[in-house]
């Protein structure tokens, strides 16, 4: 007989087989000693069945995977069902413009837009706050822009900072009033700085914008470094580019291989920026490519530096400082007699183009008026042909025959475009409609600059540089006919509504979302919404295997256990027979005849004293439930705590002696261990 016991409760355990008794009666029995309290042996069996460490690898990689599946889909569900059942909720940005005449605050408001089926449009809807016109005492009266502006420029502020604190806190207190007070922590403020702080010397850019970021850090928007720098002319061109043709609707056309977008013509202060798309991308450095959804634009942008309102006016005075004969020294100041200003005017004036050296400061003069309106127009010529303001430029350029604002190696504009900012601003001062044509700006500033200064002053609003317009009229229509030779059909003048800052909102706001949200694949989902639950789905049988891989880690403890009860075998002639058991409890039933599946089983010791709680139907685990075979030398001794308990003996009469004890095994046996067994009981017999 093959024997495998724990001696853990065991001094001494003797045992012989039959068949070996019969042929050796003389061969002493085998006992086996306990060396100590810890020894113990079991039935030897196979390889256990419990996970190999590839399987364990197999299990926890599914189970990652799962897991990791899981949160993709479930971040992908939330920006999904976030965004379709938000109705979208608003957002907003606040945009500071430091341009060279002053600071403008733009507040925008914001939000996701859902696509309609077979209609492509805009992903975003965004709009200027506040919708309804400034009240008198938060505009200065006559300006052309419904906005808040303080002045003067930052240009103007260097190593001033009580300056740049009484330029900006006003700004980001109305700012304040117009965004819900809970929104102001998440929204981003910006400052962007253009042409006159691009003026300056580096030093004097940085000290101005490091001071700026220290008053925008501490307020009640949301401020990062980055958000406060001076952008370039080609980066203020194609925000404007981006304003006038999303104003227009032309950011969504589905059609990549038409262009059918706007060019933009945006005169500020200090610069023009102009930015046109092509059909083909131009191998350059103006060459902007901009992608909005799955249309891309080539785009051609860039800035011409010195060509804004501000500084052109100035280059004429310039030009008449270098030029003109008309130079009188009076109280230490240059009189210049200016034939674009009005009779009896008479005012201080700083020139910067009179200095040499740029970044240094102007040179104060003293102008006049002595208007005249011939060489007047003839003074805005001269101030827009390059030739006469750039160095490399050898000879006087035709601007008959060529763009004379534009150098060689920049694109000719072509296309139709939208002039905006100070195109409008000139139109506006004069009451002209945007469908004017240039001549009856000429017309209207002809009879302007006829006025004198108290009338001219008188018959406008109260605004700044109302001396200007008279200069500003053929100087906006010469900047287009020659020095940029654009048709007057090929111009129309923009909205005020339309600046560079909507641009940059267009722009962050689209960056911030498609930071949390796919809006390609957020507009493909809402149009088939079936591939939604397709993948809701999908994550549902990912989340039940990472259960089931979890639930097989789970430490034994936890697991809700089973309880069994014995069911006995009767061993008889004619076969074997199942003792009824009574199960008051219910209690899973265990058969030695079953599949051989084990459970642990708690080791007893036999002939121990009965367990106060024991019962006559075998619930104890200690009373035992004892059936004797029909056959002679062997008994069976079966307890609900230790099941497989057997003795062994010569004779029938044979009982253990004192200090050894029935062997006690600590598993279920399994079906091998039972036909064993029976078949050494078969053997002892015959």
């Amino acid at each position: 007989m093959r024997l495998s016991a724990s001696l853990e409760e065991l001094p001494t355990y003797s045992t012989s087989d039959p068949l070996e008794r019969e042929s050796d009666p003389t061969r002493p029995l085998r006992p086996l000693q306990r060396d100590g309290p810890a020894s113990s042996f079991s039935k030897e069996r196979s390889s256990p069945r419990t996970p190999t460490k590839r399987k364990r690898f197999i299990r926890a990689t599914v189970c990652i995977l799962s897991l990791a599946s899981f949160f993709i889909l479930f971040y992908f569900f939330s920006g999904y069902f976030g965004n379709l059942f938000s109705g979208g909720s608003s957002e907003y940005s606040v945009i500071l413009d430091c341009g060279s005449t002053g600071t403008r605050v733009y507040v925008y408001e914001w939000s996701v837009v859902k696509s309609e089926k077979g209609k492509p449009n805009f992903p975003i809807a965004i709009r200027s706050l506040p919708e309804t016109p400034l009240k008198p005492t938060n505009l200065k009266s006559g300006r052309a822009y419904q906005r808040m502006e303080t002045e003067p420029g930052f240009d103007k502020l260097v190593r001033n900072e009580s300056g740049l604190r009484s330029a900006i806190n006003p700004l980001l207190s109305w700012a304040e009033r117009q965004i819900p007070q809970h929104a102001h922590r998440k929204t981003p403020v910006f400052l962007y700085a253009t042409g006159g702080v691009r003026k300056l010397p580096v030093p004097d850019s940085d000290w101005i914008l490091n001071k700026a970021w220290g008053i925008l850090k501490n307020s009640s928007f949301s401020c990062t470094r980055d958000h406060v720098k001076t952008i370039t002319g080609m980066e203020e061109a194609y925000y404007g580019w981006i304003a006038l043709n999303h104003h227009k609707g032309m950011l969504a056309n589905p059609n990549p291989n038409s262009i059918s977008t706007f060019g933009s013509l945006d005169l500020g202060g200090s610069s023009l920026q102009v930015t046109f798309e092509t059909e083909k991308p131009i191998q350059d450095d103006t060459r902007v490519t901009l992608r909005i959804g799955s249309v891309t634009h080539q785009l051609t942008a860039y800035s011409l530096s010195g060509y804004g309102l501000n500084d052109a006016f100035d280059k004429s005075v310039a030009h008449l400082v270098k030029t003109l004969g008309s130079v009188n020294q009076a109280g230490g100041k240059v009189q210049i007699k200016h034939p674009c200003l009005h009779t009896g005017y008479k005012e201080d004036y700083s020139c910067s183009y009179c200095n040499p050296v740029k970044g240094q400061g102007g040179i104060a003069v003293e102008l006049i008026g002595s208007p005249n309106w011939d060489e007047c127009a003839t003074l805005a010529k001269i101030s827009i042909n390059r030739s006469n303001w750039d160095n490399s430029t050898s000879g006087e350029v035709d601007c008959k025959s060529q763009p004379c604002a534009l150098t060689d190696n920049l694109p000719r504009p072509n296309g139709h475009f939208y002039a905006i900012s100070g195109f409008y601003v000139v139109f506006k001062f004069f009451n002209l409609t945007p469908d004017a044509t240039f001549a009856e700006v000429l017309e209207k500033g002809r009879d302007f600059c006829a006025k004198p200064w108290d009338a001219a002053k008188a018959s406008v609003v109260p605004q700044p540089f109302i001396e200007q317009y008279c200069f500003r009229a053929p100087y906006v229509t010469s900047l287009l006919r020659e020095g940029l030779q654009i048709e007057d059909s090929q111009v129309v003048i923009g909205s005020g509504s339309v600046t560079w800052t909507l641009g940059v909102a267009i722009l962050e706001a689209g960056q911030a979302l498609s930071s949390r949200f796919d809006l390609q694949g957020y507009n493909r989902l809402l149009e088939s919404p079936h591939w939604v639950w397709v993948l809701f789905f999908l994550s549902v049988v990912l989340v039940v295997c990472a259960a089931l891989c979890v639930g097989n880690w789970l430490p034994r403890s936890f697991r809700k256990p089973l309880y069994y009860l014995p069911l006995f075998r009767q061993n008889s002639a004619s076969g074997s027979v199942r003792s009824a058991v009574i199960n008051p409890f219910k209690l899973h039933l265990w058969s030695p005849i079953s599949s051989g599946e084990k459970l642990p089983l708690s080791p007893t010791i036999a002939g121990s004293g009965p367990h106060p709680f024991g019962t006559a139907h075998g619930l104890s685990g200690t009373v035992p439930l004892t059936e004797l075979s029909n056959l002679s030398g062997v008994s069976h001794s079966y307890s609900a705590g230790s099941l497989g308990q057997m003795q062994y003996a010569i004779n029938g009469n044979w009982k253990p002696s004192r200090g050894q004890t029935t062997l006690q095994s600590r598993r279920t046996p399994s079906r091998e261990d039972l036909s064993t067994s029976l078949a050494d009981v078969h053997l002892a017999k015959v």
